[in-house]
């Protein structure tokens, strides 16, 4: 089993069981494959980059789940074909908590030595 990321971003204006019904249909998929969810992260309505198809805002989700690749494909597929979808990605996560903490303690290094330089002047 492979880990993976999934981000996908739905029209701002949709009811909130919008997101529901997608949520529920990504896990059915990636059951289906004898995978899980791992993890349910709603980002809420969020004012993007650049405008996609005349929306300025829209509605961020993030799933991870453990599955075999077959669930990608049909992921994948579902979000492309949904019209209310506006952008998704799904990649593969391999060991993201410790990535994030590696990040996390250089972001607080630099800052720390900013800060140092900051105090000498």
């Amino acid at each position: 089993m492979q880990k993976y990321e999934c981000v996908f971003i739905l029209r701002a204006d949709l009811p909130e069981a919008e997101m529901s019904r997608r949520v529920e249909r990504v896990g059915a998929i990636v059951g289906e494959n004898g995978g899980k969810i791992t993890l349910e992260d709603r980002w809420g309505v969020r004012k993007m980059a650049y405008e996609i198809e005349k929306q300025i805002k829209g509605d961020y989700m993030l799933l991870r789940f453990v599955s075999e690749g077959p669930a990608v494909s049909e992921i994948d597929r579902f979000l492309r074909l949904d019209d209310k979808v506006l952008r998704h990605l799904v990649v593969v996560d391999e060991d993201w908590t410790e990535r994030n903490r590696i990040a996390l303690a250089k972001r607080r290094q630099q800052m720390g030595d900013e800060d140092a330089v900051d105090n000498q002047e």
